[in-house]
């Protein structure tokens, strides 16, 4: 009998840890990438707040590339989002021609893409999904794949 109520008193002390490590690890991920994102939007071409004569640029992530892969976004070579299982990326960019890429992480399934062109308009809104396409990781807008539609 003793045998039987110490193994479950090692078995709920195990998982007590186990949720406890699991909850502080997804919390500590979640302010990680949330605190990158913040820092990198304010560098290079992308401007974190809405400034009169951005483009608005609006990337989310299929649910489809599984519960793991994290797409890195990247704008004109600058990290600016690392976007997990169902988050979406909404940003500014100033007008003009801006080169937007992807990475997958970790231990990438697909090669880095070549960038896609985008000449942003000042006022437009460009929406995108993140999707496995042809062994890449890409961004597809609403009319299929690297074609970039303002609103």
């Amino acid at each position: 009998m003793k045998t039987y109520r110490y193994s479950n008193r090692n078995a709920l002390i195990l998982m007590i840890t186990g949720l406890l490590f699991l909850s502080t690890y997804a919390a500590s991920q979640a302010m990680s990438s949330d605190a990158q994102s913040r820092r990198a939007g304010a560098a290079g071409s992308v401007i974190g707040q809405p400034v009169e004569g951005a483009a608005r640029l609006i990337v989310r992530r299929d649910p489809a590339l599984g519960n793991f892969l994290i797409a890195h976004l990247r704008v004109d070579g600058v990290r600016v989002a690392a976007i997990g299982y169902g988050r979406t990326y909404e940003g500014f960019l100033t007008p003009g021609r801006h080169v937007l890429s992807l990475l997958p992480t970790p231990n990438p399934k697909w090669p880095t893409a070549p960038g896609m062109i985008l000449d942003a308009r000042s006022g437009e809104t460009y929406t995108f999904t993140a999707i496995g396409d042809s062994g890449y990781l890409v961004l597809e807008a609403p009319g299929g794949p690297e074609r970039p539609r303002g609103r």
